[in-house]
């Protein structure tokens, strides 16, 4: 589906002398990810919206997609598969918060959110096929990651000091990135010794 829009529109580009022939995989591919993500942002939306979820949102966007960029981990084979993926993760994390408010309260998410960051600080960035990095953009999304950890280990301290719910969402998109990281390690490891 996002595939098949994405050549659509590059071929209407390509038609309209927008853009050039020889660039046409770089555009679909673009396109591609600008439809997936941008779906998925409004899906996402509408989902806090109906579900009165906002603060859902919102640290998803703050915890979540920016580790997610710079720690890397799992990546679905298809845009298709991946929207299905990220949409059942995403409604999961809201029943989980709905139904749990004080979770971050609780001592074995508190373990959970601890092997998380453990998972993430060594593992990350994790490097495939899906995200070739060189030795450069390796050393500077590891100073990125771990920038990051440490800003939502503080916010988290002072989330416990004042009480604050979002708490309960850093801890759940936290270790959904940890999650994600540790099914790609071991799909980069099985496609390797299948490779072999």
């Amino acid at each position: 589906m996002f595939r098949n829009l994405a050549e659509d529109i590059a071929f209407w580009l390509i038609v309209h002398k927008i853009v050039k022939i020889e660039e046409r995989d770089t555009y679909i591919y673009g396109i591609e990810v600008i439809l997936l993500n941008g779906g998925l942002l409004l899906l996402f939306l509408l989902i806090s919206l109906l579900f009165s979820a906002m603060i859902n949102f919102w640290a998803y966007l703050i915890f979540f997609l920016p580790l997610r960029i710079f720690s890397g981990g799992y990546h679905a084979k298809t845009s298709e598969c991946c929207f299905i993926l990220s949409t059942i993760m995403y409604g999961f994390s809201v029943a989980v918060a709905k139904l749990l408010p004080l979770l971050y309260t609780d001592f074995y998410w508190w373990t959970a959110g601890t092997v998380s960051i453990f998972t993430i600080l060594i593992f990350a960035p994790l490097i495939n096929a899906n995200n070739p990095l060189n030795e450069v953009q390796k050393k500077r999304n590891r100073i990125i990651v771990y920038s990051l950890i440490i800003t939502d280990l503080v916010f988290f301290i002072l989330c416990c000091i004042f009480n604050w719910k979002i708490a309960t969402h850093e801890m759940i998109f936290i270790t959904f990135d940890a999650v994600l990281l540790i099914i790609g390690k071991i799909s980069h490891y099985i496609s390797n010794n299948e490779n072999q």
